[in-house]
Parts: structure tokens; sequence; C-alpha cells
């Protein structure tokens, strides 16, 4: 049988009240114990570097603001030398604004794979992937592609 070390299982823990706490219920009264000060956040596709705690509040605020009922399932968790990656899908309605796209009450629902880097009992570093052409596509800004049509590549 599986045993999870000690360690793993308070990092697992730090990152499941991430997603419950910071994530889906807008809650930041414990980002101080779940995030720390030097916390850095990187997301696939672009340059742009989130720094600290504030700046990860404000981040799920607006996405919170953008998508009405937003929420992250957690779909696998895995653990390995103070990393710990996530394979998620995330859900909600999306009736304000989002990255210059007017609202479109379309419902969204997008798969991710999270790791976040867990140092002394909170997250200092979080790598985002989250499957946004799909996103795109949902939302109809960006056309499906056609079945068997050939790549272009």
């Amino acid at each position: 049988m599986a045993t999870v070390d000690t360690n793993e299982g308070a990092e697992m823990a730090v990152v499941r009240r991430f997603f419950d706490e910071l994530v889906n219920e807008g809650d930041f009264t414990a980002v101080d114990e779940i995030l720390a000060p030097e916390y850095v956040r990187r997301e696939a596709g672009s340059d742009e570097v989130m720094r600290g705690p504030e700046a990860f509040e404000a981040f799920i605020t607006d996405a919170r603001r953008a998508f009405s009922g937003m929420e992250v399932t957690i779909d696998e968790m895995l653990v390995a030398d103070g990393a710990v990656v996530v394979r998620a899908r995330e859900r909600g309605t999306h009736d304000g604004e989002f990255m210059s796209v007017e609202p479109t009450g379309e419902r969204v629902e997008v798969e991710g794979i999270v790791i976040h880097r867990v140092d002394d009992g909170r997250i200092v570093e979080t790598y985002a992937c989250w499957d946004m052409l799909g996103m795109m596509r949902q939302l109809g800004v960006v056309p499906p592609t056609e079945t068997g049509a050939p790549s272009k590549a």
C-alpha cells in the first residue's frame, strides 16, 4: 500500500487550500498562510511574471469578475521534491470582460496543468498552463478547427 510522506501531505494540503479558499471562494483571509511573500506566478504563453500575494489576489478577483461561478476541480495531484503537480479543470460563465473580450454568457470548461513549488509550508512559485485556445474557441473568439482538416504545419 502506498504511503504519503508527512511533508507531501502538508504540501498537498496547502495546494488544496490555494484552490479551495483563494480561487474557488475568493477568500483571501489566509493568503499569507498559503502564499509566501516572495510568491511568483508564470503562465504558459506569457512573458508576464506575477509577483507577490497582492498581485495574485488582484488576478483572481479580476478572473472571478469575468467568470461567475468560477470553480477549479482537481482531477489529479502528484508530489515530487517539493513540487505539487495538479491536473485540473476550471469552469465558469463568461459574464464580464476577459482579455478584451466582452461578455458572451457562454459557460466554459478549460483543462490545465499547474505546478506549485512549496517551501516551508507555503507556495513560493506557480507555473500554470491552461488551454486558452480551447477557452477562446468556447467563447467564439477563435473558430473551431474543421474535423479531418489537414494541419498547416
